[in-house]
């Protein structure tokens, strides 16, 4: 009868049993501020989606924030713009950030400084990028009016009219490059430089070897950025409250200024109900970019 063969363990995964009680000791604030600023949160928040709560009155209503969701015409024009954005990362922002990555990557003249200005406008507080377009598509004042003028488009109020206020709102997100650039620059220098050598001798152009070698050797780092944007696009409130406040006609509103609505109007529990759905679909997300793009899978 063959002999079982033992379990091999990676080096380090157990904990010497004279360091378990300060390991503990140590993760004690850490668990602490993980119940208090996320687990007691999420609890309060599945529970009360559930209710009728005015802040001050708590009532058990079962589904009925869910029906009505389902039911609101609104809500239902806040999930397809909340979508366009959701596509808007996808299809340009992200594919433009790592072209642009894979561009500074090999070292053009003043990617130093190109780097450095593209990755501004992460770094700035949404109010303030926010108050930034403001100006830029003020329909009197602003500049884009201004460009266009001379080539015969006439002057419009970009933010305040049904047709062009998701687009506005959109244009002013998918140029904030810096994450995806910094991630896609890193991944690109961790790269084996042998595989390129070795390419340049079967022949193969620079052009060739971006898109044979580098690109799909880029799929966790894409996967990894597609995945932040959306989570990021999800929550979306300060760009859009101060660009538009969810106008015109809730052309431009997202989830998280729906839900931001209901709690200005005293109805807690179904704002709740909103939150609830916002994170159900950002588990979607997750597991959904996870198994297309394999992230941790090897």
């Amino acid at each position: 009868r063959p002999r079982r063969r033992p379990r091999l363990r990676a080096a380090g995964s157990r904990i010497p049993r004279g360091m378990r009680g300060a390991v503990g000791i140590s993760l004690i604030p850490a668990l602490v501020l993980f119940g208090l600023f996320f687990g007691i949160p999420l609890v309060v928040l599945v529970g009360t989606a559930f209710t009728t709560w005015t802040g001050t009155d708590l009532t058990y209503s079962g589904v009925d924030n869910f029906v009505r969701l389902a039911g609101d015409p609104v809500f239902v024009k806040v999930i397809g713009n909340t979508l366009f954005y959701l596509a808007a990362s996808v299809l340009v922002q992200v594919p433009l950030g790592v072209a642009v990555g894979m561009i500074l990557a090999t070292r053009v003249r003043g990617w130093k400084a190109l780097r450095t200005t593209l990755f501004v406008p992460f770094v700035i507080s949404g109010a303030a990028y926010a108050l930034i377009f403001s100006m830029f598509y003020n329909p009197r004042m602003g500049l884009l009016n201004n460009i266009l003028a001379p080539l015969g488009v006439s002057q419009r109020d970009w933010l305040y009219e049904s047709d062009t206020a998701r687009w506005a709102i959109a244009g002013t997100f998918v140029f904030i490059l810096g994450f995806i650039i910094i991630v896609i620059m890193a991944e690109i220098a961790s790269i084996p430089p042998e595989l390129y050598e070795a390419a340049e001798v079967d022949g193969a152009t620079s052009w060739q070897q971006q898109i044979l070698i580098t690109l799909p050797l880029l799929r966790n780092a894409i996967g990894t950025c597609i995945l932040v944007r959306l989570l990021a696009d999800i929550g979306m409130f300060d760009l859009v409250f101060i660009l538009t406040a969810g106008g015109p006609n809730d052309s431009t509103a997202t989830l998280a200024l729906y839900a931001y609505r209901a709690y200005l109007n005293g109805e807690w529990g179904y704002a709740n109900a909103v939150g609830l759905v916002i994170l159900a679909v950002g588990a979607i997300l997750i597991m959904t970019v996870r198994r297309v793009f394999r992230i941790g899978m090897g």
